[in-house]
Protein backbone atom coordinates (compact mmCIF):
# COMPACT_ATOMS: atom_id res chain seq x y z
CA UNK A 1 0.00 0.00 0.00
CA UNK A 2 2.86 2.33 0.86
CA UNK A 3 4.50 1.51 -2.47
CA UNK A 4 1.27 2.28 -4.33
CA UNK A 5 0.85 5.52 -2.41
CA UNK A 6 4.44 6.43 -3.26
CA UNK A 7 3.88 5.84 -6.95
CA UNK A 8 0.71 7.94 -6.85
CA UNK A 9 2.60 10.68 -5.00
CA UNK A 10 5.41 10.70 -7.56
CA UNK A 11 2.85 10.80 -10.40
CA UNK A 12 1.07 13.71 -8.73
CA UNK A 13 4.35 15.60 -8.42
CA UNK A 14 5.12 14.96 -12.11
CA UNK A 15 1.65 16.13 -13.16
CA UNK A 16 1.89 19.28 -11.05
CA UNK A 17 5.42 19.99 -12.23
CA UNK A 18 4.33 19.46 -15.82
CA UNK A 19 1.36 21.78 -15.34
CA UNK A 20 3.67 24.43 -13.91
CA UNK A 21 6.39 24.02 -16.54
CA UNK A 22 4.13 23.71 -19.61
CA UNK A 23 3.00 27.38 -19.72
CA UNK A 24 6.60 28.53 -19.14
CA UNK A 25 7.95 26.35 -21.98
CA UNK A 26 5.06 27.26 -24.28
CA UNK A 27 5.61 30.95 -23.51
CA UNK A 28 9.25 30.65 -24.52
CA UNK A 29 8.34 28.99 -27.82
CA UNK A 30 5.54 31.52 -28.46
CA UNK A 31 8.02 34.38 -28.02
CA UNK A 32 10.33 32.81 -30.62
CA UNK A 33 7.43 32.34 -33.05
CA UNK A 34 6.16 35.89 -32.37
CA UNK A 35 9.52 37.45 -33.16
CA UNK A 36 9.91 35.37 -36.32
CA UNK A 37 6.41 36.34 -37.46
CA UNK A 38 7.12 40.06 -36.97
CA UNK A 39 10.37 39.68 -38.90
CA UNK A 40 8.49 38.10 -41.82
CA UNK A 41 5.88 40.89 -41.82
CA UNK A 42 8.60 43.54 -41.83
CA UNK A 43 9.33 42.60 -45.45
CA UNK A 44 6.11 44.35 -46.52
CA UNK A 45 5.52 46.78 -43.64
CA UNK A 46 8.56 47.94 -41.63
CA UNK A 47 7.95 46.53 -38.15
CA UNK A 48 10.02 45.53 -35.12
CA UNK A 49 9.51 44.20 -31.61
CA UNK A 50 10.40 46.98 -29.17
CA UNK A 51 9.34 45.21 -25.95
CA UNK A 52 8.52 41.67 -24.86
CA UNK A 53 7.80 40.93 -21.18
CA UNK A 54 7.21 37.21 -20.70
CA UNK A 55 5.64 35.79 -17.56
CA UNK A 56 4.44 32.34 -16.55
CA UNK A 57 0.98 32.32 -18.16
CA UNK A 58 0.92 35.66 -19.99
CA UNK A 59 3.18 38.09 -21.81
CA UNK A 60 2.94 41.68 -23.00
CA UNK A 61 4.68 42.85 -26.16
CA UNK A 62 4.90 46.03 -28.23
CA UNK A 63 5.69 46.25 -31.93
CA UNK A 64 6.52 49.47 -33.75
CA UNK A 65 5.34 49.88 -37.36
CA UNK A 66 5.95 52.50 -40.05
CA UNK A 67 3.69 53.08 -43.08
CA UNK A 68 4.81 55.39 -45.89
CA UNK A 69 2.15 57.91 -46.94
CA UNK A 70 2.04 60.93 -49.24
CA UNK A 71 2.44 63.13 -46.15
CA UNK A 72 5.48 61.21 -44.92
CA UNK A 73 5.98 58.19 -42.63
CA UNK A 74 3.08 57.27 -40.32
CA UNK A 75 4.45 55.61 -37.17
CA UNK A 76 2.48 53.79 -34.49
CA UNK A 77 2.80 51.07 -31.85
CA UNK A 78 0.73 47.90 -31.43
CA UNK A 79 0.25 46.46 -27.95
CA UNK A 80 -0.18 42.68 -27.66
CA UNK A 81 -1.44 40.81 -24.61
CA UNK A 82 -0.51 37.13 -24.95
CA UNK A 83 -2.01 34.26 -22.96
CA UNK A 84 0.08 31.09 -23.11
CA UNK A 85 -1.36 27.62 -23.44
CA UNK A 86 -1.66 24.76 -23.39
CA UNK A 87 -5.29 25.41 -22.46
CA UNK A 88 -8.64 24.87 -24.17
CA UNK A 89 -8.03 27.53 -26.84
CA UNK A 90 -4.68 26.04 -27.97
CA UNK A 91 -1.08 27.17 -27.65
CA UNK A 92 -1.61 30.94 -27.54
CA UNK A 93 -4.27 33.66 -27.53
CA UNK A 94 -3.21 37.21 -28.50
CA UNK A 95 -5.23 40.44 -28.21
CA UNK A 96 -3.73 43.29 -30.24
CA UNK A 97 -4.65 46.99 -30.16
CA UNK A 98 -2.87 49.97 -31.77
CA UNK A 99 -1.53 53.03 -30.02
CA UNK A 100 -1.33 55.94 -32.48
CA UNK A 101 0.71 58.19 -30.21
CA UNK A 102 0.76 61.75 -31.59
CA UNK A 103 -2.06 60.81 -33.97
CA UNK A 104 -4.33 59.57 -31.19
CA UNK A 105 -6.35 62.81 -31.00
CA UNK A 106 -7.09 62.61 -34.72
CA UNK A 107 -8.28 59.00 -34.38
CA UNK A 108 -10.36 59.83 -31.31
CA UNK A 109 -12.11 62.62 -33.24
CA UNK A 110 -13.84 59.91 -35.28
CA UNK A 111 -13.97 56.88 -32.97
CA UNK A 112 -14.31 58.63 -29.61
CA UNK A 113 -13.34 56.27 -26.80
CA UNK A 114 -13.73 53.22 -29.05
CA UNK A 115 -10.65 51.29 -30.16
CA UNK A 116 -10.39 52.05 -33.91
CA UNK A 117 -9.31 48.50 -34.74
CA UNK A 118 -8.55 45.41 -32.67
CA UNK A 119 -7.41 41.93 -33.58
CA UNK A 120 -7.58 38.58 -31.83
CA UNK A 121 -5.16 35.80 -32.79
CA UNK A 122 -5.44 32.19 -31.69
CA UNK A 123 -2.82 29.49 -32.32
CA UNK A 124 -4.43 26.04 -32.04
CA UNK A 125 -2.90 22.75 -31.01
CA UNK A 126 -2.54 21.81 -34.68
CA UNK A 127 -0.55 25.05 -35.21
CA UNK A 128 -3.47 26.50 -37.12
CA UNK A 129 -3.67 30.29 -36.85
CA UNK A 130 -6.92 32.26 -36.74
CA UNK A 131 -7.00 36.06 -36.75
CA UNK A 132 -10.21 38.07 -36.37
CA UNK A 133 -10.22 41.85 -36.60
CA UNK A 134 -12.91 44.43 -36.06
CA UNK A 135 -13.28 48.17 -36.60
CA UNK A 136 -16.37 49.84 -35.10
CA UNK A 137 -18.63 52.13 -37.12
CA UNK A 138 -19.05 55.84 -36.52
CA UNK A 139 -21.71 58.30 -37.72
CA UNK A 140 -21.13 61.27 -40.02
CA UNK A 141 -18.38 63.39 -38.48
CA UNK A 142 -16.72 66.66 -39.53
CA UNK A 143 -13.33 66.31 -41.27
CA UNK A 144 -11.02 68.94 -39.70
CA UNK A 145 -8.60 68.97 -42.66
CA UNK A 146 -11.42 69.66 -45.15
CA UNK A 147 -13.82 72.39 -44.02
CA UNK A 148 -17.43 71.52 -44.75
CA UNK A 149 -16.70 67.82 -45.31
CA UNK A 150 -18.19 64.92 -43.35
CA UNK A 151 -17.14 61.28 -43.10
CA UNK A 152 -19.17 58.24 -42.00
CA UNK A 153 -17.75 54.73 -41.55
CA UNK A 154 -19.82 51.56 -41.48
CA UNK A 155 -17.12 49.52 -39.73
CA UNK A 156 -15.14 46.49 -40.86
CA UNK A 157 -14.97 42.79 -40.05
CA UNK A 158 -12.20 40.46 -41.14
CA UNK A 159 -10.99 36.90 -40.66
CA UNK A 160 -7.77 35.12 -41.63
CA UNK A 161 -6.94 31.45 -41.16
CA UNK A 162 -3.69 29.60 -41.80
CA UNK A 163 -3.96 25.82 -41.62
CA UNK A 164 -0.72 24.17 -42.68
CA UNK A 165 0.10 25.91 -45.95
CA UNK A 166 -3.49 26.83 -46.84
CA UNK A 167 -4.97 30.25 -46.10
CA UNK A 168 -8.45 31.75 -46.20
CA UNK A 169 -9.26 35.45 -45.90
CA UNK A 170 -12.53 37.32 -45.57
CA UNK A 171 -13.06 41.09 -45.30
CA UNK A 172 -16.38 42.94 -45.13
CA UNK A 173 -16.86 46.73 -45.25
CA UNK A 174 -20.58 47.66 -45.10
CA UNK A 175 -20.18 51.33 -46.02
CA UNK A 176 -17.98 54.39 -46.36
CA UNK A 177 -19.43 57.83 -47.05
CA UNK A 178 -17.42 61.01 -47.61
CA UNK A 179 -19.21 64.22 -48.57
CA UNK A 180 -17.22 67.37 -49.38
CA UNK A 181 -17.93 70.68 -51.06
CA UNK A 182 -16.32 69.63 -54.36
CA UNK A 183 -15.98 65.85 -54.07
CA UNK A 184 -17.75 62.83 -52.64
CA UNK A 185 -17.18 59.10 -52.25
CA UNK A 186 -19.85 56.52 -51.44
CA UNK A 187 -18.96 52.85 -51.03
CA UNK A 188 -21.51 50.21 -50.05
CA UNK A 189 -21.24 46.47 -49.40
CA UNK A 190 -17.61 45.69 -50.24
CA UNK A 191 -16.76 42.03 -49.58
CA UNK A 192 -13.51 40.21 -50.34
CA UNK A 193 -13.04 36.45 -50.00
CA UNK A 194 -9.97 34.47 -50.96
CA UNK A 195 -8.20 31.20 -50.32
CA UNK A 196 -5.02 29.56 -51.50
CA UNK A 197 -1.45 28.64 -50.67
CA UNK A 198 0.35 30.66 -48.03
CA UNK A 199 2.25 30.58 -44.80
CA UNK A 200 5.95 30.97 -43.98
CA UNK A 201 7.01 28.42 -46.64
CA UNK A 202 5.35 30.24 -49.55
CA UNK A 203 6.11 30.03 -52.46
CA UNK A 204 7.83 26.65 -51.92
CA UNK A 205 4.61 24.80 -51.10
CA UNK A 206 3.02 21.80 -52.79
CA UNK A 207 -0.39 23.41 -53.20
CA UNK A 208 0.95 26.58 -54.86
CA UNK A 209 -1.76 26.35 -57.53
CA UNK A 210 -4.75 26.24 -55.17
CA UNK A 211 -6.06 29.79 -55.34
CA UNK A 212 -9.53 31.37 -55.44
CA UNK A 213 -10.91 34.86 -54.90
CA UNK A 214 -14.17 36.75 -55.07
CA UNK A 215 -14.85 40.46 -54.75
CA UNK A 216 -18.32 42.00 -54.64
CA UNK A 217 -19.15 45.68 -54.49
CA UNK A 218 -22.72 46.85 -54.13
CA UNK A 219 -22.00 50.45 -55.11
CA UNK A 220 -19.11 52.78 -55.76
CA UNK A 221 -19.95 56.42 -56.44
CA UNK A 222 -17.05 58.88 -56.76
CA UNK A 223 -17.31 62.47 -57.96
CA UNK A 224 -14.77 65.26 -58.15
CA UNK A 225 -16.36 68.45 -59.44
CA UNK A 226 -13.06 70.35 -59.47
CA UNK A 227 -11.49 67.81 -61.86
CA UNK A 228 -14.79 67.08 -63.63
CA UNK A 229 -14.31 63.36 -62.95
CA UNK A 230 -16.95 60.83 -61.89
CA UNK A 231 -17.17 57.04 -61.59
CA UNK A 232 -20.14 54.89 -60.59
CA UNK A 233 -20.40 51.10 -60.68
CA UNK A 234 -21.34 47.85 -58.98
CA UNK A 235 -19.14 44.77 -59.38
CA UNK A 236 -18.96 41.02 -58.82
CA UNK A 237 -15.65 39.41 -59.77
CA UNK A 238 -14.16 36.00 -59.11
CA UNK A 239 -11.24 33.90 -60.27
CA UNK A 240 -9.45 30.62 -59.76
CA UNK A 241 -5.99 29.12 -60.33
CA UNK A 242 -5.70 25.35 -60.34
CA UNK A 243 -3.48 22.44 -61.38
CA UNK A 244 -5.10 20.03 -63.85
CA UNK A 245 -2.40 17.36 -63.83
CA UNK A 246 -1.25 16.38 -67.31
CA UNK A 247 -3.33 19.22 -68.81
CA UNK A 248 -1.17 21.83 -67.05
CA UNK A 249 -2.49 24.85 -65.20
CA UNK A 250 -5.66 26.84 -65.75
CA UNK A 251 -6.69 30.35 -64.77
CA UNK A 252 -10.33 31.38 -64.96
CA UNK A 253 -12.03 34.62 -64.08
CA UNK A 254 -15.33 36.40 -64.54
CA UNK A 255 -16.47 39.98 -63.97
CA UNK A 256 -19.94 41.46 -63.84
CA UNK A 257 -20.41 45.22 -63.83
CA UNK A 258 -23.65 47.10 -63.36
CA UNK A 259 -24.78 50.73 -63.60
CA UNK A 260 -21.40 51.99 -64.82
CA UNK A 261 -20.92 55.72 -65.45
CA UNK A 262 -17.45 57.08 -66.24
CA UNK A 263 -16.90 60.80 -66.74
CA UNK A 264 -13.48 62.30 -67.50
CA UNK A 265 -12.23 65.44 -69.30
CA UNK A 266 -10.27 63.19 -71.67
CA UNK A 267 -13.54 61.65 -72.89
CA UNK A 268 -15.79 63.37 -75.39
CA UNK A 269 -18.84 62.21 -73.41
CA UNK A 270 -19.55 59.98 -70.41
CA UNK A 271 -19.29 56.20 -70.79
CA UNK A 272 -22.52 54.54 -69.67
CA UNK A 273 -22.95 50.76 -69.35
CA UNK A 274 -26.14 49.30 -67.93
CA UNK A 275 -24.48 45.95 -67.26
CA UNK A 276 -21.68 43.80 -68.66
CA UNK A 277 -20.43 40.27 -68.10
CA UNK A 278 -17.02 39.02 -69.19
CA UNK A 279 -15.23 35.72 -68.64
CA UNK A 280 -11.62 34.69 -69.25
CA UNK A 281 -10.27 31.13 -69.36
CA UNK A 282 -6.57 30.29 -69.85
CA UNK A 283 -5.64 26.60 -70.09
CA UNK A 284 -2.59 24.36 -70.64
CA UNK A 285 -0.23 26.84 -68.97
CA UNK A 286 3.36 25.83 -68.02
CA UNK A 287 3.89 25.24 -64.31
CA UNK A 288 7.40 26.56 -63.65
CA UNK A 289 7.07 29.58 -65.95
CA UNK A 290 3.75 30.48 -64.31
CA UNK A 291 5.23 30.06 -60.83
CA UNK A 292 8.16 32.31 -61.77
CA UNK A 293 5.83 34.93 -63.25
CA UNK A 294 3.56 35.08 -60.20
CA UNK A 295 6.51 35.30 -57.79
CA UNK A 296 8.17 38.00 -59.91
CA UNK A 297 4.97 40.06 -60.11
CA UNK A 298 4.43 39.80 -56.35
CA UNK A 299 7.96 41.02 -55.60
CA UNK A 300 8.22 44.08 -57.87
CA UNK A 301 10.21 46.82 -56.17
CA UNK A 302 7.72 49.32 -54.74
CA UNK A 303 10.25 52.14 -55.13
CA UNK A 304 9.92 52.02 -58.93
CA UNK A 305 7.84 54.74 -60.55
CA UNK A 306 4.78 53.90 -62.66
CA UNK A 307 6.64 53.88 -66.00
CA UNK A 308 9.45 51.69 -64.66
CA UNK A 309 7.02 49.24 -63.08
CA UNK A 310 4.91 49.06 -66.27
CA UNK A 311 8.00 48.40 -68.42
CA UNK A 312 9.15 45.66 -66.04
CA UNK A 313 5.72 43.99 -66.04
CA UNK A 314 5.56 44.08 -69.85
CA UNK A 315 9.04 42.56 -70.07
CA UNK A 316 8.13 39.69 -67.76
CA UNK A 317 4.80 39.06 -69.47
CA UNK A 318 6.49 38.92 -72.89
CA UNK A 319 9.06 36.45 -71.57
CA UNK A 320 6.24 34.38 -70.11
CA UNK A 321 4.38 34.45 -73.43
CA UNK A 322 7.39 32.89 -75.13
CA UNK A 323 7.57 30.16 -72.47
CA UNK A 324 3.82 29.48 -72.73
CA UNK A 325 3.95 29.24 -76.55
CA UNK A 326 6.44 26.40 -76.26
CA UNK A 327 3.44 24.32 -75.21
CA UNK A 328 -0.18 24.31 -76.36
CA UNK A 329 -1.87 27.13 -74.43
CA UNK A 330 -5.44 28.19 -75.09
CA UNK A 331 -7.38 31.33 -74.27
CA UNK A 332 -11.09 32.08 -74.40
CA UNK A 333 -12.67 35.47 -73.78
CA UNK A 334 -16.45 35.81 -73.68
CA UNK A 335 -18.54 38.93 -73.49
CA UNK A 336 -21.87 37.44 -72.48
CA UNK A 337 -23.68 40.75 -72.57
CA UNK A 338 -22.60 44.36 -72.88
CA UNK A 339 -25.75 46.44 -72.56
CA UNK A 340 -25.67 50.21 -73.05
CA UNK A 341 -28.24 52.93 -73.81
CA UNK A 342 -27.13 52.66 -77.47
CA UNK A 343 -27.65 48.89 -77.69
CA UNK A 344 -25.91 45.63 -76.84
CA UNK A 345 -22.87 43.62 -77.92
CA UNK A 346 -21.89 40.02 -77.29
CA UNK A 347 -19.05 37.89 -78.55
CA UNK A 348 -16.51 35.15 -78.00
CA UNK A 349 -12.82 34.95 -78.90
CA UNK A 350 -10.94 31.64 -78.69
CA UNK A 351 -7.27 30.94 -79.47
CA UNK A 352 -5.30 27.71 -79.18
CA UNK A 353 -2.06 26.30 -80.58
CA UNK A 354 -0.78 23.03 -82.03
CA UNK A 355 2.33 21.41 -80.48
CA UNK A 356 5.66 22.96 -81.48
CA UNK A 357 8.25 20.88 -83.28
CA UNK A 358 11.75 20.53 -81.84
CA UNK A 359 14.07 23.40 -82.68
CA UNK A 360 11.32 25.84 -83.60
CA UNK A 361 11.03 29.35 -82.20
CA UNK A 362 7.76 29.75 -80.26
CA UNK A 363 7.12 33.35 -81.31
CA UNK A 364 7.87 33.04 -85.02
CA UNK A 365 5.89 29.81 -85.38
CA UNK A 366 2.89 31.08 -83.40
CA UNK A 367 0.96 32.09 -86.53
CA UNK A 368 1.49 28.72 -88.16
CA UNK A 369 0.42 26.78 -85.08
CA UNK A 370 -2.42 29.03 -84.01
CA UNK A 371 -6.17 28.55 -84.43
CA UNK A 372 -8.43 31.53 -83.83
CA UNK A 373 -12.18 31.93 -83.87
CA UNK A 374 -14.20 35.06 -83.23
CA UNK A 375 -17.99 35.38 -83.10
CA UNK A 376 -19.38 38.85 -82.47
CA UNK A 377 -22.75 40.55 -82.84
CA UNK A 378 -23.70 44.14 -82.07
CA UNK A 379 -26.48 46.64 -82.58
CA UNK A 380 -25.72 49.12 -85.34
CA UNK A 381 -26.40 52.06 -83.06
CA UNK A 382 -23.76 50.85 -80.59
CA UNK A 383 -21.09 50.33 -83.29
CA UNK A 384 -21.82 53.78 -84.69
CA UNK A 385 -21.55 55.28 -81.22
CA UNK A 386 -18.24 53.49 -80.47
CA UNK A 387 -16.67 54.69 -83.72
CA UNK A 388 -17.69 58.28 -83.13
CA UNK A 389 -16.60 58.05 -79.49
CA UNK A 390 -13.08 56.79 -80.34
CA UNK A 391 -12.53 59.23 -83.22
CA UNK A 392 -14.27 62.60 -83.38
CA UNK A 393 -13.59 62.81 -87.12
CA UNK A 394 -14.91 59.35 -87.92
CA UNK A 395 -17.71 58.76 -90.42
CA UNK A 396 -19.42 55.69 -88.87
CA UNK A 397 -22.17 55.23 -91.47
CA UNK A 398 -19.71 55.21 -94.38
CA UNK A 399 -17.27 52.99 -92.51
CA UNK A 400 -19.92 50.40 -91.66
CA UNK A 401 -21.20 50.44 -95.24
CA UNK A 402 -17.65 49.86 -96.52
CA UNK A 403 -17.02 46.96 -94.11
CA UNK A 404 -20.34 45.42 -95.13
CA UNK A 405 -19.47 45.75 -98.81
CA UNK A 406 -16.09 44.06 -98.22
CA UNK A 407 -17.85 41.21 -96.41
CA UNK A 408 -16.17 41.95 -93.08
CA UNK A 409 -19.55 42.67 -91.46
CA UNK A 410 -22.87 40.98 -92.13
CA UNK A 411 -26.10 42.90 -91.68
CA UNK A 412 -28.96 41.24 -89.78
CA UNK A 413 -31.74 43.78 -89.34
CA UNK A 414 -30.46 46.49 -87.02
CA UNK A 415 -27.50 44.34 -85.96
CA UNK A 416 -24.14 43.46 -87.43
CA UNK A 417 -22.24 40.23 -86.89
CA UNK A 418 -18.74 38.99 -87.65
CA UNK A 419 -17.45 35.40 -87.74
CA UNK A 420 -13.68 34.91 -88.03
CA UNK A 421 -11.74 31.65 -88.44
CA UNK A 422 -7.96 31.49 -88.75
CA UNK A 423 -5.67 28.49 -89.10
CA UNK A 424 -2.20 27.83 -90.50
CA UNK A 425 -3.41 28.23 -94.09
CA UNK A 426 -6.11 30.85 -94.24
CA UNK A 427 -8.10 33.61 -92.61
CA UNK A 428 -11.82 33.47 -93.26
CA UNK A 429 -14.28 36.21 -92.34
CA UNK A 430 -17.97 35.36 -92.53
CA UNK A 431 -17.13 32.32 -94.66
CA UNK A 432 -14.97 34.21 -97.19
CA UNK A 433 -11.18 33.82 -97.51
CA UNK A 434 -9.08 36.97 -96.98
CA UNK A 435 -5.43 36.19 -97.80
CA UNK A 436 -4.52 39.90 -97.74
CA UNK A 437 -5.47 40.13 -94.06
CA UNK A 438 -3.72 36.84 -93.29
CA UNK A 439 -0.45 38.21 -94.68
CA UNK A 440 -0.62 41.19 -92.32
CA UNK A 441 -0.65 39.06 -89.16
CA UNK A 442 3.14 38.31 -89.11
CA UNK A 443 3.76 42.06 -88.87
CA UNK A 444 1.64 42.13 -85.73
CA UNK A 445 3.58 39.25 -84.17
CA UNK A 446 6.89 40.90 -85.06
CA UNK A 447 5.76 44.09 -83.33
CA UNK A 448 4.95 42.08 -80.20
CA UNK A 449 8.42 40.58 -80.14
CA UNK A 450 10.27 43.86 -80.75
Amino acid sequence: MRKTAGIIGVAAVIIVAGGVAAPWYTGKRIEQEFRQGVEQLSGSVPMEVTRYDRGWRTADAVTHAVIDTEDGPFEFDIHHHITHGPWGFGWAHIDSTPDFGEHQDTVAHYFGDQTPIEATTTVGFGNDVNIDWHSPAFDATDVPETPGARLAWGGMEGHYRLDGDHTTTRVSIPSLNFQGKESSLILNALNLDGSGAGGPDWPDVDNFWDGRFRTTLGQLDFQDDAENVALKLGMDGQGQLRDNGDDGLSMTGSWQFSNVVLKDPALAEPVIINNATQTLALKHLPREATRTLLIDLSSIDESLNEDQATALIQQRLLRYLGDALEGTPSAEITVAGLNTPQGSLEGKLALDFDPMEAGQDPMTTALKRGHLTLDMASDKALLTHLMAFSNAGARPEQTLAGLEQEGLLVRDGDRYRMDVEMNSRDLRVNGESHPELYMMLPLLLMSLGS
